[in-house]
């Protein structure tokens, strides 16, 4: 064929044009394609990231509720077997199982609790005692000399005295620090795995055809959705091994079961597991080929009709090449498929096409969009709890998520909405969703801060400022929180109760304030609800007379309990003519005066009573008290309360009825508390009753446990011994029926705060004093 001059123009444009073409789809294709793909990539390790920050955040609180757990003298005790007898080895191991069940049932992910003691070779746990050798547990022993203080276990199967579970274990060196070889013990705390693995199935959607699992460095599955693969070892698979012996995280394509996979796989810092998510490139690449058959298909329209307009141009010149074109088309126009020509069925097609990619564009956008108030409330919980601390690198989290902060001066207030009546568990979200709003936006206006909801009905207000000293900060801060209360209650309807925290220049002591802020929100039982409540009203005096002058108050709270009113006011107008004998500031005696309150309501509360209807009867006491403008007010408004809180109490036992037996109980103690052998079955022996049936009697009518009853009535018998000072302190534990001189002193400062070295001394101080 040979090329004439109008041909060879028409193949310079025509290949112009598709070059054209063809280098545009190029360059959208690496642009969208590409850039899609990393955004999908990332969007699975952050993914990944997410369920190892909640596994970690989870892991490192059970190792700190861990450690609080065993800072009790009776977990020494135990690991040591350091009992003088039998009676006193049982009562700690009940005080132990009971810690134990405490723990558990504050602790939901928890399934059980074991604590071996390498002295005896005890193992006990929450629902049984046995030794190790007839223990079905005998593997905590091989962790004895491990190498670190901590190490947590991949899925084993244990014993836990009932049945047997799959759980994933911390192993805890006991003394906590100790190298191999000066161990008394171990503690054991066990999470089941369908825990462990319900933490993975939260992270990813509903819809999710992916597979995701957990791999100890050695190839042990941890946790797996195939529980048939638990306990088994994955090292042989080669991806596995792959993960294994690579680079701490990462991703990488295999084939398996004759279909594509795409492997993405992380290492947790703090267990060293393998954390791994095996998608199937359908899925994981689903927007992805999406948008690479749009941009096919675009590119294939293009051709098209780049050919059809080279062919209009030429068709004079063409002759030949027009007539073929012309039959194509016209076949091509004439083919019904479904009642609708090619071309037609063609660009609908395409339409669908286009329309499936922006929907993908924007369920993407949203996914980000959505994922900002939780990266914002991470951030913030990890300030609060001094996971971070560097002002740098908080900086760029919160700008990605719209708050701001300044570089220092950092108050906390921890806030709790309310409503008369209550507030429905529905709409409680959506006040503390609007009681941030409006936090921040008042903040905002001339500081800055953030505020974050932290369930139930509370939320955490951080506010920072750029100048000023911290009293000016603190002020500064209890004005706004006005603002923001009188604009929640006139425009939202609802009440906002605020504790604030002291102001600290630096971010590493944020978590300071937020606990003191915590700590000032508790005395709204006595402030009443919708007000501000500060750290600094009520921080604690050390001065040497008031901290003498507030031991009165166990004397007065023992009447109290005891409904004796006239005791009660006798002892009451004896501290306050004592507090102005000793020229106490009339500040301090306010102070005296709320804080005996508090306590007094604390201990009607610790009777079981609900104690609303009083503190609605008696307002907002702390105003009331402050508002004295003498100690005889304060006196007589106090004695008055505490005379409401004795007549309550007296109510409710005169409805519980009286019992002889009960009361032949009570004074049989009373006349043989010395005796150290005194228990519920020397009880059940003298009275022919069940152990058990005393045990109710004590819960119905006496307001506690027998236990509890015999420990109260030899600690005030010890009171009054402490007073002459001529008497031994081990003489005295033998009076009242302690054969450990030791475990007495331990239990004296337990109830009281005060060795009986220290108590003795400040009763004698204070007898010369009124001397």
């Amino acid at each position: 064929m040979k090329f004439t001059f109008t041909k060879k123009i028409m193949l310079i444009y025509g290949g112009l044009l598709l070059t054209v073409i063809t280098l545009t789809f190029l360059f959208s294709y690496l642009g969208t394609v590409g850039g899609l793909r990393r955004q999908l990539t990332e969007t699975n390790y952050a993914l990944l990231k997410q369920f190892d920050q909640k596994m970690e955040m989870a892991f490192q609180q059970i190792e700190k509720d861990l450690l609080e757990l065993t800072n009790d003298l009776d977990f020494a005790y135990f690991m040591g077997n350091v009992y003088k007898d039998e009676p006193e080895r049982y009562a700690s191991f009940y005080a132990i199982n009971e810690k134990m069940s405490s723990f558990l049932n504050r602790n939901p992910h928890f399934s059980s609790i074991f604590v071996y003691s390498d002295k005896s070779g005890n193992i006990l746990s929450e629902k049984t005692f046995m030794n190790k050798d007839i223990s079905e547990n005998k593997w905590l022993t091989e962790y004895l000399n491990m190498k670190g203080y901590f190490q947590w276990l991949p899925t084993h199967q244990i014993w836990d005295g009932a049945t047997k579970r799959d759980v994933v274990t911390l192993i805890r060196s006991y003394p906590a620090v100790s190298a191999p070889g000066h161990r008394t013990g171990l503690l054991a705390v066990n999470m089941n795995e369908a825990v462990l693995y319900r933490m993975i199935h939260d992270i990813y959607e509903e819809g999710y055809q992916g597979l995701t699992f957990v791999i100890a460095d050695n190839g042990d599955v941890v946790t797996h959705s195939d529980k048939s693969k638990l306990y088994s070892n994955m090292k042989e698979l080669p991806y596995i091994e792959r993960i294994l012996t690579g680079e701490k995280s990462g991703s990488f394509g295999i084939t398996l079961d004759g279909v594509k996979q795409s492997v993405f796989y992380k290492t947790s810092g703090y267990t060293g597991w393998k954390i791994v998510s095996i998608v199937p490139e359908s899925q994981a690449y689903g927007p992805l080929i999406v948008t690479r058959n749009l941009l096919l298909a675009f590119t294939a329209v293009m051709f098209l009709i780049a050919i059809i307009l080279i062919f209009y141009f030429s068709i004079q010149t063409f002759r030949p090449m027009d007539l073929l074109l012309g039959k194509l088309s016209g076949k091509y126009s004439h083919q019904k498929i479904g009642g609708m020509s090619a071309a037609h069925q063609s660009f609908s097609y395409l339409e669908t096409v286009f329309d499936q990619m922006f929907l993908d564009r924007e369920n993407l956008e949203r996914q980000v969009r959505d994922s900002k108030p939780m990266l914002k409330w991470r951030t913030v919980m990890d300030m609060l709890v001094g996971y971070r601390t560097d002002y740098s690198m908080v900086k760029n989290h919160l700008e990605f998520t719209g708050g701001r902060l300044l570089p220092e001066w950092f108050v906390v207030v921890t806030a709790e909405v309310g409503k008369e009546g209550g507030i429905d568990p529905k709409d409680e979200i959506l006040y503390t969703y609007a009681l941030c709003n409006v936090a921040e936006e008042i903040i905002n206006r001339e500081n800055a801060g953030l505020a974050i909801d932290i369930g139930g009905g509370r939320a955490v207000i951080l506010l920072s400022f750029a100048e000023g000293d911290e009293a000016q900060n603190h002020l500064r801060a209890a004005a706004l929180l006005e603002q923001i209360l009188d604009i929640m209650r006139r425009q939202i309807g609802v009440t906002v109760t605020a504790g604030v925290g002291r102001c600290y220049q630096d971010m590493k002591d944020i978590p300071l304030s937020y606990g003191e802020s915590q700590q000032a929100l508790r005395y709204k039982m006595m402030t009443g609800i919708h007000t501000v409540i500060s750290i600094e009203d009520l921080q604690t005096t050390d001065s040497q007379d008031y901290l003498q002058f507030v031991q009165r108050i166990d004397r007065i709270l023992e009447a109290l309990k005891q409904t004796d009113p006239d005791k009660m006011d006798s002892l009451l107008s004896e501290a306050y003519q004592a507090a102005v004998r000793s020229n106490l500031s009339p500040d301090l005696i306010r102070q005296f005066s709320f804080e005996l309150a508090v306590r007094a309501l604390q201990t009607v509360e610790a009777l079981g009573m609900n104690t609303d209807e009083l503190k609605g009867k008696a307002g907002n006491l702390h105003d009331r008290i402050h508002q004295c403008e003498n100690w005889r007010q304060a006196e007589q408004l106090v004695s008055s309360f505490m005379s409401g809180l004795a007549s309550a109490i007296e109510e409710r036992r005169s409805q519980r009825g009286k019992s002889d037996t009960i009361d032949n109980i009570l004074v049989y103690i009373q006349e043989h508390y010395s005796d150290s052998a005194l228990s519920l079955d020397q009880l059940a022996d003298e009275f022919h009753l069940n152990p058990t049936y005393i045990s109710k009697l004590f819960k119905d009518h006496a307001e506690g446990n027998f236990i509890d009853y015999l420990i109260e009535t030899r600690i005030r018998a010890s009171k009054e011994l402490l007073k002459d000072k001529n008497i031994k302190i081990n003489e005295i534990s033998d009076a009242i029926g302690y054969t450990n001189s030791r475990s007495f002193m331990r239990t004296f400062k337990k109830y009281t705060g005060l060795t009986p070295t220290e108590y003795r001394e400040r009763i004698l101080a204070n007898e010369q004093a009124d001397d």
